[in-house]
């Protein structure tokens, strides 16, 4: 009876996990062609993708001051300037408790990340290879002072295209996803995106922008 009751739970751990994984895809996807664009087109786009985000910032990723409940005006001002003023996301932060708490947390702490399949994104339109965190970083040296690394990632690669993503983070009907896209010395964004589950599908809510170089 035990042996049973214990291949219950593993198996209903594993389906849990299937599940949520499958979900975790699903994010990601949506990031690469409604945020990134990539694989849409009628000819094949090709990246890179640190398989395993690191947070190098520590905190810089928190949008919001997590020792309030409330949200203040420079909450405010900071999500409309990056989110392009994003007065339907706005309202419903300032009008709706339990939405604007759960956004508090889905937009911070995005640390310790999975490895990312790339198998798992890759389709006909769009071409994905893997790099290590630390093998893109090398490129770079110390400092990032080394010569030309963008140069030698195109030349190894094929692409000056890196992108990256945190672990999905769920909140009922409500999910979160870091991602960057790096393509050179002055060329690169990364953002935060909210999704929301409506009628058992997700799509983007907004996005909030932390940092372009």
């Amino acid at each position: 009876m035990l042996k049973k009751i214990l291949f219950i739970i593993i198996l209903t751990a594993q389906s849990t996990f299937s599940q949520v994984e499958k979900a975790d895809y699903e994010l990601y996807s949506l990031i690469i062609t409604e945020q990134l664009e990539l694989g849409i087109k009628s000819s094949i786009d090709s990246v890179l993708l640190i398989e395993q985000f690191e947070n190098r910032f520590d905190n810089l990723y928190d949008v919001f001051d997590s020792k309030s409940d409330s949200i203040s005006n420079s909450d405010i001002n900071f999500i409309s300037i990056n989110t392009g003023n994003d007065t339907t996301f706005i309202k419903r932060l300032i009008q709706e408790s339990k939405f604007r708490k759960s956004v508090k947390g889905l937009t911070s702490n995005f640390g310790l990340s999975p490895k990312v399949n790339a198998n798992l994104l890759s389709t006909e339109k769009l071409n994905i290879q893997s790099i290590t965190s630390k093998k893109y970083y090398s490129f770079f040296g110390r400092k990032f002072k080394r010569k030309n690394p963008w140069k030698r990632i195109i030349k190894k690669y094929g692409t000056r295209k890196v992108i990256e993503f945190s672990k999905a983070k769920y909140n009922e009907n409500l999910a979160s996803v870091y991602f960057g896209i790096h393509c050179g010395g002055l060329c690169g964004n990364g953002r935060i995106v909210i999704f929301e589950k409506v009628n058992g599908m997700w799509g983007i809510l907004t996005s909030i922008n932390q940092w372009e170089s």
